[in-house]
């Protein structure tokens, strides 16, 4: 089964959804009051929510897991369960779930893809200096709940493989494997979002290459799943630095399927898309994507919209880098033409766009296609980028686009120019999946509780406070999000009136990137 047809069974995600839904939430709560001292470095409330899976194993409609209240479930208990690997993989599933749609908020949220312009999102995530441990101490979907919903993946995955399965004579190796896959993930998500943070109950927090090398141990170890591992394999090993290997990854990926993909699916009822939320479901929406990105928004449309984990076009561009930091521009050229014809040949989605492009004031945002668009001052304006709304029947990618075109590609000639394309490629094929915070170097700090509550750990330690480069600019507040001449409109009715048909950025991010050479690649 490919990963886009795993992603879209709505069987599987009932069955997913109702083993570790709300159910879940309920025994996690059982669990935690009667827990002497709840340890986010520990998370073993994964216990109980983990027996609450295993009580569906017959068939989750079957069985009302809602009504388990027994606060005395044992690992041994579950240990005895029949089949209770196989039982527990719903959970997993649906916890990683969870955990890409925190991901993918919070990196739009503090990079330069989305500004914040609601009350549901803490404005300070727009500011990546400005992010305290406070700002991420929630454990719901949102961007808050993103380093609670990494952790309590990585710790399920950990209970599963080595508490439960060593001793379930029903655990095939697939079943290990998959499960290995998921903590995979949650290790290369942890290496990727955050500096530091601990693998263990009371456990020092380990660097983030760390967590990295763990992602590729399992990631290697689950290459039996299917293309998604090699990809993320692919992905671990580019931010570690490794071209080698990486490129054998992500040639092993394109040479499985040529226009790869596979896909995190979600249900309206059970589990939905959250980014929804924040992007089309309200009238003033929280998240308001930069002009010059604003013909990829919204990316999801529907609750059940899903989210690309892994892709075809991403392993081109890890091949374009790959080349480019060896100065082998005429490949590079190539691999970027080609991510860039894959990302045009993937869909769109059609709907009806209420979003007026407000920002938190009221003020209208860019909201018309006669709008033009520079990246900064020393770039050109550009067309096509803005799109008119509201509008009946808008077409917007939900895989992959950009701005980019073949032959704008196959017409550069330096390396500057190829690696400014290079990093807008990424940001825009890339766009809302997680990838554009590890690409400007910033990491998270981890949760409030974490560090309240794990003795080994201190404020001010490697971890509790955000990582963010120097390249990163601080002045004016919420700079790489900001653009001039902000009154776009002669007043903030509907009928207002266009003032401006050019806009500027105050800065280039994909310019500041290649100007200070951050590919890993080049960090060796």
């Amino acid at each position: 089964m490919t990963g886009r047809q795993e992603a879209s069974s709505t069987a599987a995600r009932r069955a997913t959804a109702t083993c570790w839904g709300t159910a879940a939430r309920r025994g996690t709560a059982i669990c935690r009051r009667t827990t002497a001292r709840w340890k986010t470095g520990a998370w073993r409330s994964v216990g109980l929510a983990a027996a609450v899976a295993v009580v569906g194993l017959a068939g989750c409609d079957a069985v009302d897991p809602t009504r388990v209240v027994n606060p005395t479930t044992t690992d041994r208990d579950l240990a005895r369960s029949p089949e209770p690997t196989k039982a527990l993989l719903p959970g997993l599933k649906a916890q990683f779930a969870r955990m890409i749609n925190s991901y993918v908020i919070a990196a739009a949220v503090v990079s330069d893809d989305y500004s914040i312009h609601g009350t549901g999102i803490v404005v300070d995530l727009d500011e990546p200096r400005a992010v305290t441990p406070d700002l991420l101490n929630a454990t719901g979907v949102s961007a808050s709940g993103v380093y609670w919903n990494v952790q309590e993946l990585r710790a399920l995955a950990d209970f599963v493989i080595e508490d439960i399965a060593p001793t379930d004579e029903s655990a095939t190796p697939a079943l290990v494997a998959e499960a290995r896959f998921y903590r995979g993930m949650a290790n290369l998500t942890l290496g990727e979002v955050f500096s530091f943070a601990p693998h263990e109950e009371d456990g020092l927090p380990q660097p983030s290459s760390a967590a990295l090398a763990r992602a590729v141990a399992d990631l290697e170890a689950s290459s039996d799943v299917g293309l998604q591992s090699r990809a993320a394999l692919a992905r671990a090993f580019r931010l570690l630095g490794d071209a080698a290997a990486a490129e054998e990854e992500a040639n092993a990926v394109l040479n499985g399927s040529e226009d790869f993909l596979f896909v995190q699916g979600y249900d309206p009822q059970f589990l939905p898309n959250a980014s929804v939320l924040f992007l089309v479901s309200r009238s003033l929406q929280e998240m308001q994507p930069l002009p010059r990105l604003d013909f990829l928004d919204p990316k999801y449309t529907k609750w059940d919209s899903a989210i690309p984990v892994a892709k075809a076009e991403e392993m081109h561009l890890i091949l374009a880098e790959i080349d480019l930091a060896a100065g082998a521009l005429a490949a590079a050229r190539r691999h970027l033409a080609d991510a860039v014809e894959l990302a045009a040949s993937r869909g769109t989605a059609t709907f009806n766009e209420v979003d007026e492009r407000r920002n938190a004031d009221r003020s209208l945002r860019p909201r018309s296609s006669e709008i033009l668009v520079r990246a900064d001052a020393r770039s050109p304006y550009r067309g096509g980028l803005v799109l008119d709304r509201p509008a009946k029947g808008l077409e917007v990618p939900n895989i992959s686009a950009t701005s980019l075109v073949p032959d704008s590609v196959a017409a550069l000639s330096e390396a500057a120019q190829l690696w400014h394309a290079l990093w807008l490629a990424r940001q825009e094929i890339l766009f809302l999946e997680g990838r554009r915070l590890a690409d400007l170097s910033i990491r998270l700090p981890m949760m409030r509780r974490e560090i309240d509550q794990n003795s080994r750990i201190s404020q001010g330690d490697p971890g509790t406070t955000a990582v963010v480069p120097s390249w990163i600019p601080n002045s004016p507040r919420y700079a790489m999000d900001i653009y001039t001449p902000f009154a776009v409109y002669d007043g903030t009715g509907h009928d207002a009136a266009l003032l401006a048909t050019e806009l500027t950025m105050i800065v280039d991010m994909n310019r500041v990137l290649a100007e200070n050479d951050v590919s890993p690649f080049r960090q060796q």
